[in-house]
């Protein structure tokens, strides 16, 4: 009985391992798209306009963006597979934070970074300090929820601070828009793609900090997908969400922005709401 034990306790490690295995593989294609950013200022300054090497480097972000979404899925997994396995544990709570830290903090710290430096003409060192903001921000969120008294359940109705998986995918929906407005695919009939580069490019180091302090404090954020999933729906519900996969589906880029971004700031936005109402989001918590 023992080994079989074993053998079931293993099934969500190596779930969060797949985590950390996108979180490392998002981080390959970033250093790739750097050295093809590298390669083309090269070109360019040799006089060479048509060179490959930019397309290359907007490919390589987008590829690390999917690899993130794929680590979100992993992270969404892993916590299913442990209670229906029944084999939850403070060893799984550890390194599921450690996943996170690797795929939510440091790869979307290397985006703002990689993108910031060679497509925004950000310093390096104003890059790496941005940068660090969210990374510090996803680190410092992860270790208070590790040493905190009660363990997130899964029929919980809030989270204490910005997830990091959705701070992370705050990041990956702005670079993945850049991009796209970039090298001209999946273009948006809304917006020119010159105004939305120009607008990624001055909104993107304030949204890096913003997100970063977001995590720490501890607003409270509604949990989207154990409310749509487990409560009841009225037939207005069920219209507003099939209106925003339809609204997704046409215009997935900037849908997917507007909808994370206003998922980040629902959590001001429901503190400001308790204090004038002077009804708690969830009972006996002080956000700040």
């Amino acid at each position: 009985m023992k080994p079989q034990s074993r053998h079931i306790a293993a099934l969500p490690t190596l779930v969060t391992l797949g985590n950390a295995f996108c979180g490392f593989l998002a981080a390959t294609y970033l250093l790739e798209a750097a050295s093809q950013a590298g390669l083309a200022r090269s070109a360019l300054s040799a006089g060479l306009e048509d060179s490959p090497h930019r397309d290359l480097f907007l490919a390589y972000l987008v590829k690390a963006v999917w690899s993130m979404f794929a680590a979100m899925v992993f992270d969404f997994l892993d916590g299913k597979v442990a209670r229906l396995t029944r084999s939850e544990s403070a060893f799984g709570v550890q390194i599921d934070s450690l996943s996170d830290v690797v795929s939510f903090g440091l790869v979307p710290a290397l985006m703002f970074k990689t993108l910031g430096e060679f497509e925004f003409g950000l310093r390096p060192k104003t890059a790496l300090v941005l940068g660090c903001f969210h990374l510090f921000g996803a680190i410092l969120r992860l270790a208070r929820f590790n040493v905190e008294a009660e363990p997130e359940t899964d029929d919980h109705r809030c989270f204490k601070g910005l997830p990091t998986p959705a701070a992370a995918a705050g990041v990956a929906v702005l670079v993945y828009l850049y991009a796209s407005a970039a090298s001209g695919d999946d273009g948006t009939e809304l917006v020119a793609p010159a105004l939305v580069q120009q607008w990624v490019a001055a909104a993107f180091p304030f949204i890096i900090v913003g997100l970063g302090v977001l995590m720490w404090t501890r607003l409270p954020y509604l949990h989207a997908a154990n409310l749509l999933l487990t409560e009841r729906r009225q037939p207005s519900h069920l219209l507003a969400i099939l209106a925003t996969i339809g609204v997704v589906a046409w215009e997935p880029p900037i849908a997917m922005a507007v909808l994370m971004l206003g998922y980040a700031l629902s959590g001001p936005i429901l503190y400001v709401w308790d204090l004038f109402t002077g009804h708690a989001t969830v009972e006996g918590e002080s956000w700040l």
